[in-house]
């Protein structure tokens, strides 16, 4: 079963908001506090997360909405 752009838009906000909750660690990382070593998971894991995003984001392209117009 084809999932709807509602659902795929819903996971991307997910992951979206994953990325939110670890920007303070790339702003560590930037500014020289946080050593490579902690930083390379995160920076893994943040790969990971664009990656499922633009995975969602062209299954869009082909999904169907759910929203079913009502006739006039």
């Amino acid at each position: 079963m084809e999932r709807t752009r509602e659902a795929i838009e819903a996971e991307i906000n997910g992951y979206k908001q994953l990325l939110v909750q670890s920007d303070y660690k790339a702003l560590k990382h930037a500014d020289g506090v946080m050593p490579d070593e902690e930083w390379e998971p995160v920076k893994a894991q943040r790969e990971e997360l664009r990656a499922k995003i633009n995975a969602c984001e062209a299954e869009l392209e082909t999904a169907p909405s759910a929203y079913v117009p009502e006739e006039a």
